[in-house]
Formats: C-alpha cells, structure tokens, sequence
C-alpha cells in the first residue's frame, strides 16, 4: 500500500487501522475533494423539497426557517436563509427558546408562522420526531418541509419495525430507512449545504457562492460531533479553507479572537472555542445573538455581538462546574453501581445538563442522564450522553411511555418526562444488560509501536494527511514500550508541563507531557524510590524506564524545527 500511494508504511498502517482497503477508498481518504461528494438528489425526497422550494421562490411567497439552538441548527439556519435569499426568495428564521420552549419545532412558532402569512416551514436539525406538531401545521394550511440527521422513531410490533415519518410535504433525512443517500452520517448543515447545492443548481448560482456555505457546514461537522469520515471529513477540510479567508464579520471576529497569529484551523480550536461560544447563546440566553452575528453587516457590529457570547460561554463554565461538582460529591466513597448514571439535580441549569452528562460520563465512562426541573410544572427534563457501542437512543426508546418528549441518536439525547415517573424510569433504563459489544472500560487503543529510528519528518508530516482528526478518525497515535529516562525537566510556573530526554535503543527523541508534574513525580517515587527521583532531576542515569503513548510532530521554536513526542499517557 505504502509502495502503490508514495506513503510511508507508517501512514499506510494508520488508514489500514480505519478499515480503509480499497485503491479507491485510499485514493479518497488520501485525496478526496468537493467532486468527491455525493449527489444531494440521491436523498429521499430532496426532488420534492426543490419543487416546493422553487415554487415559493418563483411565486415571491414566504418562507420560514426553523432551526435548533445549538451550533448545528445555528449553522444550518444560516445556511439556508442565505441561499433562499441568494435564489431571490423571502426567508427568514425561527428558533425556539431553549428554557421555556425546548427543542424542535411547537406549536409556538406554527401559530407565528400562520399569523404572519408564511407559506412553507422549512426546519433544519430537527422534526424527524415531531409528527404531531407537523400534523398541526399541516392541517392548518401550512406547507412543511423537514431536514434532519437525527435518528427516525419507531415502534416494533411482533418483531416488525414501524418507523414513524413526520407527515410533511417532504421528509429529508439520510436516515430514513428507505434513503438510498450513502452516507447517512452528516449533521443537520451538512444536509442544508446540500439543500443549497440543489437550490443554486436550479437558479444557475455557480460553485464559487456555494462554497462559499461550506464553512458554516465545515463549523457544524466538527462541533455536532458527527464521523469524520468520508462527505464529512471532504466538507470539513475544504470547509476550513473557506474559513480561512471568510468574509463574514461574525465568522472572522471569531477566528481572530480564538487563534494565535500565524496559527492554522484546527479541529479543536472549532471545537473547543469557537463551539462554546456559539452554543453558549442558546444555553444561557437566545440564540438569535448567533444568527444576529452570523447575519452581522460590520466588523463593529460583530465584535459587540461577540463580546456578549464570551461572557454568557464564561457564565456557561461556571454553571457546568457546579453542576458538575455536586455529581462528583455523591460518588466520592463509592463509583456508581448503575449501568446508566441518572442524576436528577434541581439546581442544575437547564442549558448545561448535558455538558455536564458528557463531563460525568468520561470520569465514570458509563451512558449519563443529567435532569432538572422543567418550565412545565411537574415535568423534569435534560440530556443524555453515551459511550461507544452504546445506544443510549434505542435505551431511550424502549421506555418511551414514560416520557412526554425526547429525541436524539445513540450518542446523545434530550428527554422530557414527568416527575413522578423518575424512579421507574431508572428502574427501566437499567433493567436490560450491558449491550454486547460495548466497551465497559474506556482503552487506549494505538495504531501502531513504532521505533523512533522511524520517526522520520515525512512519516511526521505525513500526519497531516490523516486530518481533519475526531470521532471516526481519531488523531494517530503510537506506543513504545521500556524506555530510557535519561533527562526529565518540570516546566511552567504551574508545574503543569513535562518535558524528558528518552531513548528507545534505536535512537533518542525529545518528549512533552501536559499535567500535574507533581502527580508524575510520586509516581515515579513509588516505583523507583526518592533517591533515584532526584537524581533523575538532577540529569544522571538513574536507571529509570517507561512506556508511552504518544503522537509525533513538529515544534517550531525561534526559526528552528525539530521532532518532538506529544505524550499522552506513561506507564511506569
């Protein structure tokens, strides 16, 4: 494979190990662009929505977008507001709002739509599970189109499956069990770029104004935490090349507050700053503040809009550690018995329940359910979190006569139920076992023990091959076993950073390692002894050897280059 593609075997070994075979799934994942996309007429029922759409347009009627509150439905709204407008249509958008509303498409926003004369709802990143509220609108005269990635309901009579379609004009969504599309992992922007793609093909918009969408759906891939793999790592890595240069306020405001000069995008900074950001709107105020920057007419404008956000994403920190904090406490004697952590906790702020879900889940690594009081009296709802290989969706579904609402996909869900029916709700979710296949512990898994004679600076450079890197295509990571210690250095005035000389006896290479140093240090103590420590420290040969977990790459200090490991892990 190495040989056939010009790669090292190094890289070859990395794309085996994501179960990528075939000369042309290589030459994809290697090399893949926008022409490698599938063709958005391939879903079931994207013919139907263009008819619908370009009608409306044609006819100058109006057309209301409907989205989520979160980045993905943020970045879908946009998305296919601006390309209505780009066809010459009337668009504008609806949210609900996260606290009084929750999630999807209600009532609410049917009797708005009715009261201010608009023609077709268009949802974006919801309404495959909202068929009563689909059928209301319908039967008021309203047209309704749905998009959505999320998971379609269904009931299962005498071992036959009855999925449950929202009974709109058009149901689009990859889903669908008779979607032929074939990729059905996209979000809810991914699904609304290709929407503008079949819109722009019928007005005769060129590419250049449709890539220009990409970035949004780029944005929303990475922050929905949806497979990188295939149509979506294409989008996010040609997506990114938008970003790069974008021209929206909003977007370039964002980027400038959260890289460093000189610093490329990256999937964690989109993640891990710019996600917040956007989703800290709909959890701690509206996200109408997202739209209003997405939509913004200046730089000043943007950056007043921006501001607001970073203060309510602070605010969101606060409330997540204290939600957080109060979890922890319950299980400081002993860890949680259940297979599926249920947490009811009445001071939680809503918007933050599944942060926190997510947070519990990776120190217990178990499926999480973090709930508080809703607006309804009576009710209590919140969000679910899951580990690989299990479904906490299907979990969900199985008791779903207990619930009022719920929706979501076998990581992550929302539900809303009564309180009184809490106890047999944990009851019933922790009846059925274990689900076969799923991992009980969390592993490091590797994909390769390489030696660091090997490390060359192609094989390092090679790397960037392999990216974007996420869930689904997990960042290269590599092992060596029973190695010299021959320097180790505590860095930051916080102590929170290592660095040491090690040797595999195929060569020396310089490693980095991000943590309690203090942590490392007594661990070290504990298999080797105090004297041998300090003479550690102290740069002599103390006999000291470890095994790693690590991922190579390049450092670039004051105009030089070097090789250095990216540690994640010891074992002493």
């Amino acid at each position: 494979m190495a040989k056939r593609f010009g790669i090292t075997p190094i890289t070859a070994k990395i794309i085996r190990n994501r179960d990528i075979t075939s000369d042309e799934d290589i030459e994809r994942f290697l090399h893949g662009g926008l022409p490698d996309l599938h063709d958005p007429a391939l879903m079931k029922d994207m013919e139907k929505l263009l008819d619908i759409l370009a009608d409306d347009i044609k006819n100058g009627r109006k057309i209301r977008v409907v989205q989520d509150y979160d980045v993905d439905g943020c970045m879908s709204g946009f998305i296919l507001v601006s390309a209505i407008k780009k066809c010459g249509g009337y668009a504008d958008y609806d949210v609900p709002d996260r606290t009084s509303e929750g999630y999807g498409i209600n009532d609410r926003i049917v009797d708005d739509a009715l009261r201010d004369g608009i023609s077709t709802i268009l949802t974006c990143d919801n309404g495959i599970a909202a068929a009563d509220v689909v059928k209301r609108a319908v039967e008021k005269g309203l047209k309704v189109i749905v998009t959505d990635h999320h998971e379609v309901q269904y009931t299962e009579e005498n071992g036959k499956i009855n999925y449950i379609l929202p009974p709109a004009h058009a149901v689009v969504d990859p889903k669908r069990a008779d979607c032929p599309y074939p990729f059905k992992f996209l979000c809810g922007a991914g699904i609304a770029y290709k929407t503008a793609q079949m819109l722009y093909g019928a007005f005769g918009i060129g590419d250049d104004e449709l890539h220009e969408l990409l970035q949004f759906a780029a944005v929303a891939t990475v922050c929905d935490i949806v497979d990188l793999t295939d149509e979506n790592r294409i989008i996010v890595k040609e997506g990114f090349k938008v970003l790069e240069d974008t021209k929206n306020f909003g977007m370039r405001a964002l980027l400038d507050r959260c890289l460093k000069e000189g610093e490329k995008i990256s999937v964690g900074r989109v993640g891990f700053f710019i996600g917040p950001v956007i989703n800290a709107g709909g959890r701690m105020s509206t996200a109408q503040l997202v739209m209003k920057l997405l939509f913004s007419s200046s730089r000043d404008e943007a950056e007043k809009i921006l501001d607001e956000l970073i203060y309510l994403n602070e605010e969101r920190k606060k409330a997540t550690e204290d939600a957080v904090k109060i979890i922890k406490k319950k299980y400081e004697l002993a860890p949680p018995s259940d297979d599926v952590i249920i947490e009811y906790d009445p001071l939680c702020h809503e918007s933050v329940a599944g942060i926190a879900a997510g947070r519990i889940k990776d120190i217990f690594y178990k499926p999480t359910i973090v709930l508080t009081d809703s607006e309804e009296e009576g009710y209590i709802k919140g969000s679910a979190r899951s580990v690989e290989g299990f479904d906490i969706f299907e979990r969900i579904l199985g008791v779903s006569d207990l619930l009022s609402r719920f929706g979501g996909h076998p990581m992550a869900a929302g539900l809303t139920l009564k309180k009184s029916n809490l106890d047999e709700f944990i009851r019933r979710m922790n009846e059925p076992p274990w689900p076969e296949g799923a991992e009980r512990f969390k592993r490091v898994t590797i994909d390769a023990a390489v030696v660091f004679s090997a490390i060359s600076r192609q094989a390092v450079d090679e790397l960037q091959l392999i990216e974007p890197c996420g869930k689904g295509n997990r960042k290269p990571v590599f092992a060596a076993k029973n190695l010299k210690v021959e320097k180790l250095f505590i860095m930051g005035k916080n102590r929170n950073a290592v660095k040491l000389m090690l040797n595999d006896g195929t060569a020396a290479a310089e490693g980095l390692w991000f943590g309690d140093a203090d942590k490392l240090l007594d661990d070290i103590r504990q298999k080797y002894g105090e004297e041998n420590c300090q003479k550690l420290l102290k740069g002599f040969d103390a006999g000291v050897h470890t095994d790693i977990v690590y991922t190579p790459k390049i450092n670039r200090y004051n105009g030089f280059e070097r090789i250095q490991l990216d540690i994640s892990s010891f074992r002493w």
